[in-house]
């Protein structure tokens, strides 16, 4: 009978067991839900390890082989103040008008230099001489401008929790840039033709470098390690660097300084990987796609930037530019370690973000350029909530503020400085005005009519900032966008599995 009562009751645990075993397989066969929907306070973001780290190659040149991303969900907080060490042709105008609309849509306040000139700070460090003050019960929260990096300097400016942000370039990229926009050619005196010129220079640098440059404004020629000087790297050890005959002494000294700039930037963008630099930044600072969205700010085609450059050519231009070189080589490839590390879908986030930034250059031509009631793909460009970030519109409004000039933002960063401070307006033109321009003059502390911003930008500032209603705005619009009519188009939505579909 015992005997009966103890098998009963193995069977009753087999069962069990198997049940459990069944419930559990159950389980497991159900797709993942990550997270919620992200509000714009806590952006949700994943981050993992992903499984190999991709080329650089990987995304520019097959954009359809994307590596499989695990993820787990992860709120974070949105950063707001950054200041960003604005180094020379390494494509910083670009990144200074992403921060520039950041700051403005988020009302910060700006650290300006001084007689409202943007480069005046540089090269000199941040001081009351070259700053203009703080409005009361203010805080900095972002600076773009040139200046040298000193931290100890900054720090007095900017709360502790700034993000500090810089961007570099392929040090030989960076030489030819350079030369083409300073024109050294012609500084040096170099009678050649425009593609011998930069190899002549390359055989002597020392004998021409002394001839530009090396004046209040501009102590250097941004031959040799411009990028490092930029950060803080003293010019006269680059004459002690050149003197030095140990190899390892030389290093030592280049990564000394290099450890210094890895303990105070928390991220280096890459300018080569542009892109790809501006969606981590986005995920460190917690921002929204809308946030990073830009336009090529002085991008030019020049000549130079096909001469190649090889051999003791390229070797001599590496030992001329050794710091500039450990730099770039170091943050390098601590950027592919941070690509390597992002997981949720990384390289998507890329793809999807560059055709958002495609269409969005596409409808904002339609509707400022040529000011047309909707774009081929409607009224508005509608982005949808990913699982990235949340979703944004673009209209008209967007595009206004998406295409504004770096003049015309600084000055509308002067325009509420002035206000806050609480400074006379400088007055503005006095020839005859039409309705808008006797607007502008009402309101305009610090104002060039048509010449730092147009008609739009100053109106839209004045509606944002609360000086004229919306129906003051409505007709003001309508002188500037005459043909504005009704849009008979339906918004079109981008979303990240539309990017091979879309057609309209």
């Amino acid at each position: 009978m015992a005997r009966k009562k103890d098998l009963r009751f193995l069977s009753c645990l087999v069962v069990f067991m198997v049940m459990c075993l069944a419930m559990y397989l159950v389980i497991l066969s159900q797709p993942k839900k990550h997270g919620h929907k992200p509000s714009k306070k806590h952006l949700i973001h994943k981050k993992s390890r992903s499984e190999s780290q991709p080329s650089p190659a990987s995304l520019s040149h097959n954009n359809n082989v994307l590596p499989q991303q695990k993820s787990h969900p992860q709120q974070c907080t949105e950063k707001k103040r950054i200041a960003l060490l604005k180094n020379h042709k390494v494509g910083g105008d670009t990144v200074k008008n992403i921060l520039n609309r950041y700051g403005y849509n988020k009302n910060l306040t700006f650290l300006i230099p001084r007689s409202f000139a943007p480069s005046l700070a540089y090269p000199y460090n941040l001081n009351p001489n070259t700053v203009i003050g703080r409005p009361p019960n203010k805080t900095y929260d972002i600076w773009v401008h040139h200046a040298v990096f000193e931290r100890d300097v900054f720090r007095k400016y900017f709360p502790n929790d700034t993000v500090f942000l810089t961007i570099l370039r392929n040090p030989l990229s960076h030489f030819k840039s350079v030369w083409n926009h300073y024109q050294l050619r012609k500084k040096f005196g170099i009678p050649t033709t425009k593609i011998d010129s930069i190899l002549m220079f390359l055989r002597e640098p020392a004998i021409y470098d002394p001839i530009c440059g090396h004046g209040s404004h501009e102590p250097l020629c941004f031959t040799q390690n411009s990028m490092a000087a930029d950060l803080g790297f003293p010019l006269k050890d680059n004459e002690k660097l050149q003197s030095l005959k140990s190899e390892k002494t030389r290093m030592a000294m280049a990564q000394k300084f290099v450890q210094r700039i890895q303990e105070d930037f928390p991220f280096v963008m890459i300018m080569e990987y542009f892109d790809e630099s501006l969606v981590l930044l986005k995920r460190m600072m917690c921002w929204s796609m809308k946030d990073i969205v830009y336009y090529s700010v002085n991008s030019k085609r020049y000549s130079y930037k096909h001469v190649e450059i090889e051999g003791k050519d390229k070797e001599r231009h590496e030992e001329w530019n050794y710091v500039d070189y450990a730099l770039y080589d170091h943050f390098n490839k601590t950027f592919w370690q941070k690509v390597g590390e992002a997981g949720n879908g990384f390289w998507e986030e890329v793809r999807f973000f560059r055709m958002v930034n495609e269409k969005m250059r596409d409808h904002c031509a339609a509707l400022i350029q040529k000011g047309a009631p909707c774009s081929r793909y409607g009224a508005t460009l509608e982005v949808s909530d990913t699982q990235w970030g949340p979703g944004f519109t673009i209209d008209r409004e967007f595009c206004l503020l998406a295409r504004r000039g770096l003049r015309c933002h600084f000055t509308l960063q002067a325009e509420r400085l002035t206000r806050a401070l609480g400074l006379r307006s400088k007055g503005t033109h006095k020839s005859a005005l039409n309705a808008a321009e006797k607007e502008l003059n009402r309101h305009c502390n610090y104002c060039q009519l048509k010449i730092r911003c147009n008609k739009e930008d100053y109106l839209a500032h004045f509606y944002r900032e609360g000086y004229i209603s919306a129906r003051q705005y409505g007709e003001f619009k309508k002188i500037s966008f005459p043909k504005l009519s009704s849009c008979s188009l339906p918004p079109t939505v981008l979303r990240p599995e539309s990017q091979q579909k879309l057609t309209r």
